[in-house]
């Protein structure tokens, strides 16, 4: 929205040397837009990751299986 009453400040200014204030002022707020968007996706691509991550420890988790075996056996006798 800032950047757009910026954009058209430019457009409306009746200098040359106002409109270049205003573009130059344009092109810093692009600037930072841009920097937060692609702070926005890297976030959002170590979010994806780790959840990625959890989904495999599941998986690995599922596929144990419970084994039943005997480890040892005891005799006995009554005397």
């Amino acid at each position: 929205r800032e950047i757009k009453e910026v954009r058209r400040s430019a457009a409306t200014a009746p200098t040359l040397e106002e409109k270049l204030s205003w573009q130059k002022q344009q092109r810093e707020l692009e600037g930072k837009r841009s920097k937060l968007r692609r702070e926005l996706f890297a976030r959002q691509d170590e979010v994806e990751a780790k959840r990625d991550d959890l989904i495999s420890q599941l998986e690995v988790q599922l596929q144990q299986r419970v084994e039943e075996r005997t480890l040892f056996t005891i005799e006995w006798e009554l005397v």
